[in-house]
């Protein structure tokens, strides 16, 4: 009976010590990239705001989530920031083309080689929008989900970051204007909990740049 009690125990802290591996995430590996923002063909028109040549203005949100609890919920038509200028009406404002950089990956995998947990996105933004004939501007600017995965007995937040204060990346008569935006990935689980972050720097050129990623 003794041995029997025995085997039984062991059998329980081998599944236990199995269900753990499969929990444990051994590796993080972030994609970057390597192509240029290009162009693409947005699904939803661009939302009217307040715009002004030599001040550049940030506009629309400062921060929003994108996914709660492992489910998406952005809202494009609102969830957005641009970098404009200061006193211009919106609808003055031309030219606009819509661009998006990516896809930029994170994979949590577990040292069964099995992934836990992936959230992929593109960073995406209206750019070369002028004011008669001057300036580069930014609205729409934001993350589009890509894909979103996470197994059981995992949590994921993701949350977007706009920098309140724009740069010109030009002149006073022909501005180019530069929004910071941040990504932020929150994953845990019982055993472990990690923060990851990806900061970039989108123009209003349609150039990408950047800044910091973990």
């Amino acid at each position: 009976m003794k041995y029997v009690v025995l085997a039984v125990l062991a059998l329980a802290c081998f599944a236990a010590a199995a269900n753990n591996d499969e929990l444990l995430v051994a590796n993080v590996k972030l994609t970057i990239p390597k192509g240029e923002p290009v162009e693409y063909t947005r699904d939803a028109s661009a939302p009217a705001q307040n715009v002004d040549i030599s001040t550049i203005i940030a506009i629309g949100k400062a921060v929003w989530e994108i996914i709660k609890d492992g489910q998406p919920v952005v809202d494009y038509k609102t969830d957005w920031a641009g970098a404009v200028p200061k006193g211009v009406s919106w609808g003055e404002l031309e030219g606009f083309k819509d661009y998006k950089w990516g896809p930029f990956q994170w994979d949590f995998d577990n040292v069964l080689g099995m992934t836990n947990v992936k959230f992929h996105w593109n960073f995406a933004w209206s750019c070369k929008g002028s004011y008669n004939g001057h300036g580069a501007f930014i609205m729409n600017a934001g993350v589009g989900v890509v894909e979103i995965y996470a197994a059981w007995g995992y949590t994921v937040d993701v949350t977007c970051t706009v920098d309140s204060n724009p740069v010109n990346y030009g002149t006073k008569v022909d501005p180019i204007a530069g929004l910071a935006v941040e990504v932020t990935l929150n994953v845990k689980s019982v055993l472990q909990s990690f923060t990851e972050r990806c900061r970039v720097s989108l123009r209003g050129n349609c150039a990408g740049a950047l800044i910091s990623c973990s």
